[in-house]
């Protein structure tokens, strides 16, 4: 199946690199999920000093496959946001990393599992009111990588009214046009690894429902017209990611769609991710017209 192409981009990339030790930064829960049936790890990183009466944004950090609610603390995302904030180069912000598993942040078409309703149903009104964060829509935002950088854009696509801006680091595009494009590479690997039928149907052959695919939805559902959006890739990730991601920010701006394209120097690895997880914190929050934000290169 041509689709599956796409989808291994998001394992087999970096599949076989070692992680870093765990080092605390930040604070590390469980939350039982009534939508998973389950208790669910999460993370919350606070700013520097934090103090529980301080009101601050909520940006919502979805992890690649192979990760988890750890990896921002493996990857130490977090003492590089504070020296960003020390040196007054980044806004004070609330980080909420949860657990996603191989899920693709879906919930599952088999029902099996619900993994955007974890997220959003069941712990994102927890977090938001014990660390007191300023409300939703206006001041809650996505970013993914990865396989986390499609779970931001289908959450904005499903949960509308709840991000404000999305932003989608080195994701491959799932789309018509992308498994129309990608060769017939790996299937039978890829099946063995991700239950496709389970997580999205039946996607055999050249369909591919309507609501999987961001060619569609980000130019012609309303409820996505008023959330700001920005791409980013690596100049050294795969062909597959920087080409997909250029035809669809083209795609974009061919249908009058604004949005914020970056490429950035690097690949795709957390060491490259950490300043542009802290450039889509300044989009977030930063929150001007995508007008005044035209797609540029580097960091």
């Amino acid at each position: 199946m041509k689709l599956l192409a796409a989808i291994s981009c998001f394992l087999m990339i970096g599949a076989c690199a070692s992680k870093p030790p765990l080092q605390l930064r930040s604070d590390h829960q469980e939350l039982y999920s009534p939508a998973m049936g389950k208790k669910m790890a999460y993370s919350v990183y606070t700013p520097p000093n934090w103090q529980p009466e301080e009101r601050l944004p909520l940006l919502l950090l979805l992890h690649g496959a192979r990760d988890d609610e750890t990896t921002f603390d493996r990857y130490q995302v977090g003492e590089f946001l504070d020296s960003q904030i020390n040196g007054a180069l980044l806004p004070r912000v609330i980080v909420l990393s949860p657990d996603g598993g191989l899920g693709f942040w879906e919930n599952w078409h088999d029902g099996s599992r619900l993994y955007r309703d974890w997220v959003i149903k069941d712990l994102l009104p927890n977090v938001q009111a014990r660390y007191n964060t300023l409300g939703c829509p206006q001041h809650c935002f996505a970013t993914g990588m990865s396989m986390g950088g499609h779970g931001a854009i289908r959450f904005a696509y499903y949960q509308p009214g709840v991000f404000s801006s999305v932003a989608a680091i080195s994701a491959p595009i799932i789309s018509k046009q992308e498994a129309q494009a990608a060769p017939s590479l790996r299937t039978f690997f890829i099946r063995l690894i991700v239950p496709v039928k389970k997580i999205w149907g039946d996607l055999d052959g050249d369909h591919l429902p309507e609501d999987l695919d961001p060619y569609i939805s980000w130019v012609e559902k309303k409820a996505l017209k008023n959330v700001r959006l920005m791409l980013a890739w690596g100049d050294k990730e795969s062909d597959r990611i920087i080409e997909s991601n250029k035809r669809f920010s083209a795609h974009l701006g061919q249908h009058g769609r604004a949005h914020q394209a970056l490429q950035f120097s690097g690949g795709h690895a957390w060491s490259f991710w950490k300043p542009v997880i802290a450039e889509s914190i300044k989009f977030h929050l930063t929150q001007k017209p995508l007008a005044e934000q035209p797609a540029h290169n580097g960091l």
